[in-house]
């Protein structure tokens, strides 16, 4: 049934190519597209599609759609886009009909092609290649039947996994702007996570992590203390209290001054880090996009929450890190930062002892992971004691915080055993 199956079908396409195709006319479409640009245009980081849809269409979120337009076109570089998203400088990428903005060009695709004359058949002929056709093609199927059905189970999964991949993408776009948003507008968990933070700085504990909700604080602390009221120990390090409503920033004497600095939310609040009690370098590696965000966040509340704190930067091939403050002092490489005279300090971990407590006089902020001379004296400028942290981009071994941006958005802390959403910029 097979041979006969196969020789239907061989004569039904002896049938077909012995008459000219007749082909259709399609006049050039002119279309809008968007060229990717190079990390120099674009203030020293990659181009990629959220950015685009920003540029051409005032929403990040409709990257999606930007992605099923491109999908798998070749460049000019014999590249294409896949479902990464990952975009090369210089590609050529179609948008939506709707999309505005200076990055928008107009251009033309595909090719005409001259159609001749559609061949003359007579009935009979044209009965016989149809009959032929079908014939074979209803040979192989009854054959091949199974492996057609999965087949079309497996495309359907495909189309179906496609989907739900697109959806989670466009709600973790949403959830980080919408989290952006809210950070911007918030002032409220802040105040809150400063007077928790104070308040334990005033009991001479050290919290170099908070999380605040709507109905409670949680700071991670040192574990050679016993809470007291109304701190509860929820588990060994981490306390819990009720939100006090009236709290509000307070006024700090000699105290060591917070440095407080939000992280990202989950759905048990916001999260945020005491740069105070790093006490070393803080690297974050993985998803570099994610990466930048993070930092640029960080940046953020920095100049929001600690305006008076220097900021040192190294710039990188990309140049400056995105987000600095206007008055960061640049440095030329990671070797003109300051070793303190003081001489070495143990280094005992998260204990630390009250004598060694003293607020940050500098941030330095490293747009790439630096060479191992460069570490090495970077690691050195920045020890306990020195009132110098740093943040490298990039993952930095012998750093004391190794966070790490995951590409949906996420940054994992392993320090805390903690994973939050990052805003998105």
């Amino acid at each position: 049934m097979i041979r006969r199956a196969v020789l239907l079908l061989l004569a039904a396409l002896t049938a077909v190519l012995a008459v000219p195709a007749a082909v259709s006319a399609a006049p050039d479409e002119v279309v809008k597209v968007a060229v990717v640009r190079s990390p120099e245009q674009n203030g020293g980081r990659a181009d990629s599609l959220a950015q685009i849809a920003q540029r051409t269409l005032g929403d990040p979120a409709r990257a999606a759609e930007i992605l099923d337009l491109n999908r798998s076109r070749p460049q000019s570089d014999g590249g294409a886009l896949t479902d990464s998203g990952e975009v090369r400088p210089g590609w050529v990428l179609l948008l939506p009909a709707d999309a505005t903005g200076p990055d928008v060009r107009l251009g033309r695709i595909g090719s005409t092609a001259a159609a001749d004359s559609t061949p003359l058949l007579t009935w009979k002929v044209a009965a016989a290649l149809l009959g032929a056709v079908i014939l074979a093609l209803l040979s192989l199927l009854v054959i091949f039947r199974r492996r057609i059905v999965a087949r079309l189970r497996r495309r359907r999964r495909a189309y179906a996994d496609n989907a739900r991949w697109h959806r989670q993408i466009q709600e973790r776009m949403r959830t980080r702007a919408q989290l952006s948003a809210e950070f911007a507008a918030d002032q409220n968990r802040p105040a809150l996570a400063w007077q928790a933070s104070a308040e334990l700085t005033a009991d001479q504990v050290e919290a170099y992590a908070l999380r605040v909700d709507t109905g409670a604080v949680t700071a991670w602390v040192t574990a050679d203390h016993t809470p007291r009221t109304p701190w509860l120990a929820e588990a060994d390090g981490v306390w819990t209290r009720p939100v006090d409503a009236d709290a509000g920033r307070p006024t700090r004497g000699d105290e060591v001054t917070p440095c407080l600095v939000r992280v990202g939310g989950d759905d048990n609040g916001t999260l945020f880090v005491d740069l105070t009690w790093l006490d070393g370098v803080l690297a974050i590696g993985g998803s570099a996009g994610v990466a930048i965000d993070v930092l640029a966040n960080l940046m953020a509340d920095l100049t929001r929450f600690r305006p008076d704190l220097p900021v040192l930067s190294v710039p990188g091939l990309g140049g400056q890190p995105p987000g600095l403050p206007q008055s960061a002092l640049r440095l030329r490489s990671v070797t003109e930062l300051r070793i303190s005279d003081s001489g070495p300090e143990t280094d005992d971990g998260m204990v630390r002892l009250a004598a060694r407590r003293r607020s940050l006089t500098a941030l330095a902020v490293i747009a790439e992971t630096p060479s191992s001379d460069e570490a090495a004296h970077l690691l050195a400028a920045c020890g306990p004691g020195s009132g110098q942290v740093a943040i490298v981009l990039g993952d930095l071994p012998g750093a004391r915080w190794r966070w790490h941006a995951e590409a949906d958005g996420k940054v994992r802390l392993p320090e805390i055993g903690v994973t939050a959403t990052a805003p998105s910029r």
